[in-house]
C-alpha cells in the first residue's frame, strides 16, 4: 500500500477507465494502457468503484504498483481519482450489486430505502455507503491515499427527494469527506455529474451548485472539482444557463469557474459513438476548448498516443 499525494501540475488530459469487458485479456490491455499514459504525458487516472465490477480500480492498482516498483513513476507524479455513490458489485468476489448490498452494505447499516434510481442506476448519499466504498477503493488501488474522490451522479438523489432533504444529506456527506481529509487519506473531493449536463433542459436534475459550494465551505476547504460529460454531442454544460451565482445566470461550466472549481470533462468521444461523424482530433479539440481537464476513456495505446500529441500540456 503506497502513501502520498499528487504534487505536480495537472496534465490537460487524464485517462478514464469506464468501458471494457471483464476478461483477463482486457485487464492486461487496460493495465498496459494505464502504464503507457502515465509514462508519456498524462498524470491523471480516473476510475470508480462500480466500473467493470471493481475490475477498473484493480487494474489501476496493478498498473500503479508496477510503475512505483520499477521507479518509472512516483506516487507524487500521479493524480489518482475515484468515485462512489452508486450501488456496486465485485466480480472477483462473485458478488453482483444485489448480493454485495445484502452481504456487505446492509449489515453495515445501509438501507435499500437510502438509494434512489434512474436509468437502472441506484445512487445514495449515505456516508456509511461511502465509508465502505472508499476503503475498498483504497484496497483495490493498493494505496493508502486518494487525490480526488467524487460523489457519483448525486442528481439522481436530488430528482427523487425533497430539496431540503437533498441539501441536508449533502452537508452530512461533506462532513464525512472533511473527516477523511483530516485523517490524511484524501486530498480533495467533488461531484461527478451525468444527467445534469446531458439533459440540461430537465429541471428535475438541476440542483443549485452555489448552495452546494456554500455547504461544502461550511464543512471545510476540500471541495475542488466538478466532473461532467462534455462533447460535441453533449455541449449542455456550456450552452445551457441552468445555474445562478450571485444573482446571475450561468452555464454549469461558468458557474464552476465563478465558484472557484476546476471543471473536468468526460466522454469527449461520446463513448465511441462520435467516431461515426467526427474525427478523434475534432472531438478532442472541442472538449479541450470547453473545460480545464479532459478524461479520455481508452485501453488502446495508439489512441492514447494520438490524443497526447494534441493535449499533453499541463495547466
Amino acid at each position: 500500500m503506497t502513501k502520498g499525494f499528487f504534487q505536480r501540475e495537472f496534465s490537460r488530459l487524464g485517462l478514464g477507465t469506464h468501458l471494457g469487458d471483464v476478461t483477463p485479456e482486457f485487464c492486461q490491455k487496460q493495465q498496459e494502457a494505464i502504464r503507457y499514459a502515465l509514462c508519456h504525458g498524462m498524470n491523471i487516472v480516473d476510475t470508480a468503484i462500480n466500473y467493470r465490477g471493481n475490475l477498473a480500480e484493480k487494474d489501476v492498482g496493478v498498473a500503479l504498483a508496477e510503475l512505483f516498483r520499477t521507479g518509472k513513476c512516483r506516487r507524487e507524479d500521479v493524480c489518482v481519482v475515484s468515485k462512489a455513490g452508486l450501488l456496486f458489485g465485485d466480480i472477483t468476489e462473485k458478488r453482483n450489486p444485489k448480493k454485495y448490498f445484502e452481504e456487505v452494505l446492509e449489515p453495515a447499516g445501509v438501507a435499500w430505502s437510502d438509494y434512489a434510481e434512474a436509468d437502472g442506476l441506484y445512487q445514495t448519499l449515505n456516508p456509511k455507503h461511502f465509508e465502505i466504498a472508499f476503503e475498498k477503493s483504497l484496497r483495490n488501488l493498493q494505496l493508502e491515499t486518494l487525490d480526488v474522490h467524487y460523489i457519483h451522479i448525486p442528481e439522481i438523489t436530488f430528482a427523487n427527494c425533497a430539496n431540503d432533504s437533498f441539501y441536508q444529506q449533502m452537508e452530512d456527506l461533506f462532513a464525512w469527506y472533511e473527516g477523511k481529509i483530516a485523517a490524511g487519506k484524501l486530498r480533495s473531493y467533488g461531484l461527478a455529474l451525468e444527467f445534469t449536463t446531458m439533459e440540461p433542459e430537465e429541471p428535475k436534475w438541476n440542483f443549485s451548485l452555489e448552495k452546494i459550494v456554500a455547504l461544502a465551505r461550511k464543512a471545510g476547504d476540500g471541495f475542488r472539482f466538478v466532473q461532467l460529460p462534455y462533447s460535441i454531442f453533449y455541449p449542455g454544460a456550456f450552452t445551457h444557463k441552468i445555474q445562478t451565482v450571485a444573482g446571475q445566470s450561468f452555464s454549469m461550466t461558468e458557474a464552476c469557474h465563478a465558484l472557484g472549481l476546476t471543471v473536468v470533462g468526460s466522454m469527449p468521444y461520446a463513448m465511441g459513438d462520435g467516431f461515426t461523424r467526427h474525427t478523434a482530433s475534432e472531438m478532442l479539440q472541442f472538449a479541450l476548448d470547453g473545460v480545464d481537464i479532459v478524461n479520455i476513456g481508452s485501453s488502446n495505446v495508439e489512441h492514447i498516443a494520438e490524443a497526447l500529441k494534441r493535449g499533453c500540456r499541463t495547466r
